[in-house]
């Protein structure tokens, strides 16, 4: 079931759920999304205008969260503050992670990056790759399983101003070397790092695709 409100879109939310759309064109019924800073619901809205259906909000305000309720946009309702403690979230819930400019306006700090990624699914194309025997072998009853078993989640997308990253003190010099920080420890791997012309207030934008990896125990 869909479900609708009369939140305005802004191209900065468009610009995010465009690149969810790019990596995971598919199966998006299938795919459990964290809105990380949703605010009052304007990725959500954007989403399941588009087909997503289960998605999670995280927000630190109450009074933001309490609008997104009232607009029933979202399954379950985070109200935490990720800049000061750990999620109460399982590790590898999620499909998808998604933030719009919650690092950037929402100010969410450099150290935050390691919970976005700990409670993303790792991906599982090495897991895929060898059961590539067993599934050809199962080849029929996939033809008949229309959602098929092929939902490769493990995405964490990240949006904001370019300008953040040079004028806010937490993330000058700070934000893309914590992110890479990540990738060499193993916790992700950037699949795309993509400039936006107008993504916000005729702003330039940057968006950020990472790629959960297999923690090894390191998550």
């Amino acid at each position: 079931m869909f479900k609708i409100s009369d939140i305005s879109i802004q191209r900065s939310h468009e610009v995010t759920v465009d690149a969810v759309c790019e990596f995971l064109p598919e199966f998006k019924k299938r795919l459990v999304v964290l809105d990380v800073g949703a605010g009052t619901g304007r990725v959500a809205e954007e989403m399941l205008n588009r087909g997503f259906q289960l998605i999670d909000a995280l927000e630190s305000s109450e009074q933001r969260l309490s609008v997104a309720k009232k607009r029933s946009l979202y399954d379950n309702y985070y109200n935490c503050n990720i800049a000061t403690s750990r999620l109460p979230i399982d590790d590898g819930v999620y499909d998808v992670v998604v933030s719009a400019e919650g690092i950037g306006e929402r100010r969410i700090p450099c150290m935050a990056l390691r919970e976005l990624a700990r409670v993303t699914k790792p991906d599982d194309d090495d897991d895929d790759d060898d059961d590539d025997d067993d599934d050809d072998d199962d080849d029929d009853d996939d033809d008949d399983d229309d959602d098929g078993d092929d939902c490769h989640g493990g995405v964490v997308i990240i949006s904001l101003k370019e300008e953040h990253l040079h004028t806010i003190t937490e993330y000058i010099d700070r934000l893309e070397p914590a992110m890479m920080d990540l990738q060499t420890d193993g916790h992700w791997e950037l699949l795309a790092r993509e400039v936006v012309p107008y993504y916000s207030d005729g702003k330039t934008g940057l968006v950020f695709v990472f790629k959960r990896c297999h923690p090894n125990g390191t998550g």
